[in-house]
């Protein structure tokens, strides 16, 4: 029996990445009048975390992802992205523990191939979140090609190996859209039948690339963040509890909407509910009661005849980029629900 595992010990970690960066804003917002400005520039200016307690190169090589590059004709806009095709082994395994400021949240899934209850086709393009990258989908997008999906796993712009200039998650779908077509016309994408999974930001990139396109047959959002400045306060708040005491919040606010506005994007198209709300698409919403960057309770309203918001327990954030097997039984049943009709 050929058998995929993925190391169980990967462990995932925030304590000791550039988050430190943080406690470098309280000292400058103790002696400046521009604190928010300092803010905007510390987003803006901040690299994705590293991936290698995630995944490792040798392992992206092994289980035969493939990384190219889709470049925009009129800029000289590039976005990295992995593509991978389906699996025909007998059993997918992998156990990552997360962990965030002493908070550990650990998923697991094992499957077998003859538990599944239909082999599936199409493709899943997988969308990380703010200062990720492509490779913290991976294990999620191992898991939708064991279900017989082809997977795509692009980074955002100003993540990972993509080009410099952060867009949070609102003009990356028109990257993102362009990468899809393109894909298509070059027959590497064969199969229509089109699903976006977003986390976090991504999942804002997610449905804003649902909005531009008929193909797509179903959204996934993992964790997805209500607003590009909610979702930096309770960020900053989760991960640096002193700046909720220190800092003002309005500071941080007004830091969040800087980088926006230097960016050239809005506000209000960092508001995910109005895209959802709007959306005829199925939309299937995992959210954590214990994630405190993007709370379930930010979404439990949401649920309707196209929208399904899952609750799921003692789950951080950064451990909701990951499929694990509570996960799976929801999802596999709605799959096959979408693909009855």
């Amino acid at each position: 029996m050929k058998k995929l595992q993925i190391p169980t010990t990967a462990k995932t970690s925030l304590k000791n990445s550039k988050i430190e960066f943080l406690s470098f804003i309280i000292t400058i917002c103790l002696i400046i009048a521009s604190c928010s400005q300092k803010i905007s520039s510390l987003i803006s200016t901040s690299e994705s975390f590293p991936h290698e307690d995630t995944i490792t190169v040798e392992e992206i090589k092994n289980l035969e992802f493939k990384k190219s590059n889709y470049c925009q004709e009129e800029t000289d806009i590039c976005i990295c992205y992995y593509y991978g095709k389906p699996l025909e082994d007998e059993e997918i395994q992998y156990s990552s523990e997360f962990n965030i400021r002493g908070i550990e949240s650990i998923v697991n899934l094992k499957l077998t191939r003859d538990s599944l209850e239909k082999k599936h086709s199409g493709t899943v393009i997988l969308i990380h979140g703010f200062r990720a990258s492509k490779e913290f989908m991976l294990n999620s997008a191992l898991y939708f090609r064991f279900l017989g999906f082809e997977v795509v796993v692009p980074d955002l712009l100003g993540h990972g190996e993509s080009s410099e200039g952060k867009k949070y998650g609102v003009d990356d779908s028109k990257f993102i859209n362009g990468l899809i077509d393109n894909l298509i016309s070059k027959g590497i994408i064969t199969d229509k039948n089109i699903y976006l999974v977003g986390n976090s930001m991504g999942g804002l990139t997610a449905a804003r690339i649902s909005s531009l396109r008929e193909d797509i047959r179903g959204i996934i959002l993992l964790a997805p963040i209500l607003s590009f400045d909610k979702a930096m306060y309770n960020y900053f708040k989760a991960t640096h509890p002193l700046l909720s005491k220190i800092i003002p919040q309005k500071d941080i606010y007004k830091g969040a909407s800087l980088a926006l506005e230097e960016a050239d994007i809005k506000l209000d198209d960092t508001h995910i509910k109005p895209l959802l709300t709007a959306s005829n698409t199925p939309i299937l919403i995992f959210s954590s009661t214990a994630d405190l960057i993007a709370p379930h309770k930010d979404f439990e309203d949401l649920n309707r005849e196209n929208i399904k918001v899952v609750a799921l327990k003692g789950r951080n954030h950064p451990s909701m980029s990951l499929i694990g097997i509570n996960e799976h039984e929801v999802l596999s049943r709605w799959l096959v629900e979408i693909e009855s009709r």
